[in-house]
């Protein structure tokens, strides 16, 4: 108890006191009023000091409330509030990640989590909020993001480049001894690049539902060289190159806070993504007499339905996360012909998503992530000339590495890469994105 409360309780006690005993200034006060007094003091001291710790707790729990409040206000771009009568628990609404498409690269978008450090709380001086200094964690963009608060519109412009390179040795023949072959060698070398630029937009309908739009734009170029080995001597046969342009497939999406992510759960977000197919289709290019595209297609030309379900678990100062989905391609009767063959129905393969990392912040404006991404697709399966044919499965599996800076409370910048580390995954693709905060209502 401070010296002020002590003399504050002296006073009162000494007003309850009978007149009597301080009527005479020649009357000494006896021991045992002195004891008396003493114990009164000692028992309200004591009951203050029960105050002082219940109202301790009080003041503990209303600051993490506040804490969780300024989080979720710097998550939407509001201002902080320091003074506990603005913290009711009332007003907190927990607003988590989603995770968005789980398995098309470059469609998701960048999540942002900010730590909440309980050391700091606790060395807050009684009475007062404690002000969240932790920085923002930034979660790969190819699998997550924060939940757009209700009335509020996030452009996200972005810019994305992919590169990769395809050496692969063919034989056709008879095989007599292992340094022995007789036949036909190709040794084929393809370089695959792709330029992609996009708009995508962001709005909260309410604090647990957010609907999403993107729009890509698609440059690309590849260049084909192939080397024949007949009896030994190469035969350098016509390299094949082509380009593409356009549109891409515009892709909508939902995503869905199913709980509060309180009582030490994670939070659980569930996605639906839907992807067009207003790009160029493959089987819709100019091709030659040989069947050799001529230009490059821009889309998948098959409309796809995705499902999935994230998971977010805060553990200062790191946030870790997952996510599993299942990619449906609807597939349709193409009834295309090219180069006297013709294409029928054709069912691109299912695909199986799995994403899961974790993200480290570095300061209060700057953090990093990283991850891991495999998509594990199946058969394709394609009707040509009355005959179907299967493709191989794929196994795509890629390290993901993000990095955030906070510019302004409304606009961030985000740089991801993704690093191929199975043969039928892209070798390198990078994306640069800029999200931007509105507030319509």
């Amino acid at each position: 108890m401070n010296s002020v409360g002590t003399v504050a309780l002296v006073l009162t006690l000494a007003a309850a006191m009978p007149e009597q005993a301080f009527a005479d200034d020649e009357s000494a006060i006896s021991q045992e009023e002195l004891r008396e007094l003493a114990a009164a003091i000692k028992l309200q001291q004591q009951k203050l000091a029960a105050q002082e710790r219940a109202l301790a707790e009080q003041q503990r729990t209303i600051a993490e409330q506040q804490n969780q409040l300024n989080f979720l206000k710097t998550q939407v771009g509001s201002p902080l509030e320091t003074h506990f009568e603005s913290a009711g628990a009332g007003s907190i609404t927990p607003v988590v990640y989603n995770l968005g498409q789980a398995g098309s690269p470059g469609s998701p978008r960048t999540g942002i989590f900010k730590a909440q450090d309980s050391q700091e709380q606790q060395q807050q001086p009684v009475g007062q909020a404690p002000v969240e200094q932790r920085p923002e964690v930034s979660i790969i963009p190819e699998r997550g993001g924060v939940l757009t608060r209700q009335g509020q519109l996030v452009l996200e412009p972005q810019l994305e480049y992919a590169q990769s390179n395809v050496n692969r040795f063919f034989f056709q023949g008879f095989e007599f001894v292992d340094a022995v072959l007789i036949g036909l060698i190709e040794a084929t070398d393809a370089e695959r690049e792709t330029l992609q630029a996009a708009l995508g937009a962001r709005v909260g309908v309410t604090n647990r539902l957010e609907l999403e739009v993107r729009v890509p734009y698609l440059y690309r170029d590849d260049s084909v060289e192939n080397t024949a080995f007949v009896s030994g001597t190469p035969q350098e046969l016509p390299a094949q190159s082509a380009t593409g342009a356009g549109l891409g497939d515009i892709e909508v999406a939902g995503h869905y806070q199913i709980n509060d992510g309180l009582g030490g759960w994670p939070y659980f977000i569930g996605n639906l993504r839907v992807k067009t197919n207003t790009g160029t289709s493959p089987f819709e290019v100019d091709f030659d007499s040989e069947g050799v595209a001529q230009d490059l297609a821009t889309g998948s030309g098959f409309w796809a339905v995705q499902p999935s379900v994230t998971t977010i678990f805060p553990s200062d100062p790191a946030v870790f996360f997952g996510n599993l989905g299942y990619t449906w391609n609807i597939e349709r009767d193409v009834n295309e012909t090219i180069a006297e063959t013709h294409i029928g129905n054709v069912d691109p393969g299912d695909s199986v998503n799995t994403t899961f990392g974790m993200g480290i912040s570095l300061n209060e404006r700057t953090s990093f992530s990283f991850g891991f991404e495999y998509n594990y697709v199946f058969e394709t399966e394609q009707e040509s000339n009355g005959v179907t044919a299967e493709s191989d499965k794929l196994k795509v599996g890629s390290l993901l590495l993000g990095w955030s800076y906070q510019l302004t409370d409304d606009v961030g910048l985000n740089l991801n890469t993704a690093f191929g580390v199975t043969e039928d995954a892209t070798d390198f693709r990078t994306t640069l994105r800029v999200p931007i905060r509105f507030d319509l209502f």
